[in-house]
């Protein structure tokens, strides 16, 4: 089969983004199966921000307006309780990105109040967390296609069709496999990283424009999907050295706010920064793993962080 190239040239006013899930939204491009093709989107805010905004331009961030939706795109032969499989082939970041935190936002919303924005440049290929250098890892925070029920839909929330699943392994070579609700499938992406820890612990990354080349084919007579599912290699993680802050609870989401206090208090020790500041790398390089989940009463949950953070002390 023939891989015939197109692109979508995504701005704030082309018409090719959309700002919410909903089959009626028509297509923005047809593709056959096997079709390479390319999705150019903004960071997050949309254009709100830029390398030169403040604490104060991200307090009043609109959240109508984040994580716009490049697309969608319809996938010709596509049809209800088909599989649409996505191979990401490629994903180039814009020049700069951002991190920040924003109001009532994130795993410790209720613990940090104030605003916070930094912005970097991504051009070196790695980024400087306060001394300590990590390698940039492209990711897709949004990939999925328009669920089943009349919008509109958010874009922030993940939904059994995918959306913004925020799962850090969604990069060059992973293939998403996603449920088909509609005719076309209607696949939408967006939301690109440079570098997400797990679990973005406090609600952004970097977030940086992406253009992301993916390839599209439809699977047919397979047991509907009744939730996506990825195909990913961990390889391009080289961390292997991690202190590990245990969050010990009856409540999985209690124990990992707990771990991720425990992790803030002794990162901003050691960096000596404020815990706000701690906080934000959180979402850059933090892991939260599910340790232990069949001793009741208690549950534990990790926040792992790379050793070199506390080389300092």
């Amino acid at each position: 089969m023939n891989h015939i190239s197109k692109t979508i040239h995504s701005c704030r006013n082309c018409g090719s983004l959309h700002s919410h899930w909903d089959n009626c939204v028509p297509p923005a491009m047809h593709v056959e199966p096997g079709e390479v093709f390319s999705l150019t989107s903004p960071d997050a805010s949309n254009g709100a921000l830029s390398r030169h905004s403040s604490a104060a331009d991200i307090a009043t961030i609109d959240f109508n307006k984040l994580d716009p939706l490049c697309g969608p795109i319809y996938v010709e032969g596509a049809k209800p309780d088909d599989t649409l499989k996505v191979d990401i082939l490629d994903l180039q970041l814009g020049d700069w990105g951002w991190t920040g935190l924003m109001p009532d936002f994130g795993l410790l919303a209720g613990d940090f109040k104030q605003s916070y924005f930094r912005s970097f440049d991504l051009t070196s290929g790695s980024v400087d967390l306060f001394g300590v250098a990590f390698k940039l890892q492209p990711m897709l925070g949004v990939l999925g296609v328009a669920p089943a029920a009349p919008g509109p839909h958010s874009p922030i929330p993940p939904t059994r069709a995918g959306g913004n699943l925020d799962v850090r392994y969604m990069n060059a070579g992973a293939t998403l496999y996603l449920p088909v609700y509609n005719e076309g499938a209607l696949l939408s992406g967006g939301d690109g990283h440079a570098l997400q820890g797990e679990g973005e612990i406090s609600g952004t990354a970097i977030e940086a424009p992406m253009t992301a080349t993916l390839r599209v084919e439809v699977i047919k007579g397979s047991p509907p999907l009744r939730a996506p599912v990825l195909d990913m290699s961990t390889s391009s993680y080289t961390e292997t050295e991690y202190r590990n802050f245990l969050g010990v609870q009856p409540d999985l989401f209690r124990a990992a706010q707990d771990a991720c206090r425990f992790a803030v208090d002794a990162l901003s020790r050691s960096l000596g920064v404020e815990p706000y500041e701690a906080y934000a790398i959180m979402g850059m390089v933090g892991e939260l793993r599910i340790h232990e989940i069949v001793d009741k009463p208690n549950w534990v949950v990790g926040c792992m962080l790379p050793r070199t953070l506390f080389a300092r002390g």
